[in-house]
């Protein structure tokens, strides 16, 4: 009696050829997916700070905040706390208020408001 011979698989080794080509793939992408997770991060986090400043300008414009520095958000205003960093939840906001309105906004001790792009900045320091 004669088996008949029907190889309808894959052999072992075109399954590590696959494999080595998905591995060589993800060596490549991976990198690529961080830096944009990353960037939509530190994206998130200037939104957030440009957000910060428009509460506190109409609180300034309303006599419901005064001139000085915040690390808490004073009461009266329509926001109870500071939104979390979405880079790094420990990271601290400061607000600075002058005769004007929002001077600065710090995330972590880097400048985030009202030009993260600048020397030694959050957008600088962070963007990837």
């Amino acid at each position: 009696m004669k088996k008949s011979m029907n190889n309808k698989g894959f052999s072992l080794v075109e399954l590590i050829i696959v494999i080595a080509i998905m591995a060589v793939l993800v060596g490549l992408l991976a990198p690529q997916y961080l830096k944009y997770v990353n960037n939509s991060k530190v994206s998130t986090d200037i939104s957030n700070a440009q957000e910060v400043a428009t509460v506190f300008n109409v609180g300034f414009a309303d006599s419901k905040v005064s001139s000085g520095t915040y690390s808490t958000v004073p009461s009266g205003l329509t926001m109870a706390a500071f939104p979390s960093s979405k880079l790094d939840a420990s990271y601290a906001w400061v607000v600075t208020v002058n005769d004007n309105g929002v001077s600065q906004i710090t995330l972590n001790g880097q400048a985030i408001y009202p030009d993260p792009k600048v020397s030694g900045g959050y957008y600088t320091t962070n963007y990837k």
